[in-house]
């Protein structure tokens, strides 16, 4: 009874910080309420008797990740933005990029709801969890890199972007 309070405890921080992490103006606020979503997470990965991902949850998510996030808002240096008309063409690849997602969502939903067996991630060491997950989940793993990619040239494109807006070409008249 009490790891039952413990759990819906921690998954309801989770699910307070994540929200909080959606509706703040902040984005170091967010970050960090990201951080606390991560580790309420990590939490209840122990109660589930999971320690290893409970580890991975804090050095991948909360730290690796995080670390990034919070470069690319330092690199933005995120104060005050002045509103930028939206063009067609990036709202024509955020909907198209939606529907991808929308798509490749409930393929993998509908794949996991079809498959009689579906394989086993359950293991005991690294080895064991490395081998199932990039057996069985090489696609979706691949498509977060190459997500997180696009992420970080799109955050560079729009600092220089923004650099050249606040400080024009000394050459220009």
């Amino acid at each position: 009874m009490f790891e039952y309070l413990i759990f819906f405890t921690f998954a309801a921080i989770a699910v307070i910080f994540a929200i909080v992490v959606i509706i703040h103006r902040n984005t170091v606020i967010s970050a960090l309420s990201l951080v606390v979503s991560f580790f309420a997470l990590a939490v209840m990965y122990v109660l589930l008797d999971a320690p290893f991902m409970a580890a991975l949850q804090v050095l991948v998510y909360a730290g690796a990740i995080m670390v990034l996030f919070l470069f690319v808002i330092m690199l933005l240096n995120i104060q005050k933005l002045p509103e930028a008309p939206g063009r067609p063409i990036h709202q024509f690849f955020a909907w198209v990029g939606g529907f991808w997602f929308g798509f490749l969502l409930l393929y993998y939903i509908s794949k996991a709801a079809i498959v009689a067996d579906p394989p086993e991630i359950y293991a005991s060491n690294a080895r064991d969890i490395g081998l199932k997950l990039f057996e069985a989940y090489l696609l979706p793993f691949e498509l977060v890199s190459i997500m997180l990619l696009a992420a970080i040239v799109g955050a560079l494109v729009i600092t220089q972007r923004i650099e050249r807006s606040i400080r024009p070409e000394e050459g220009a008249p």
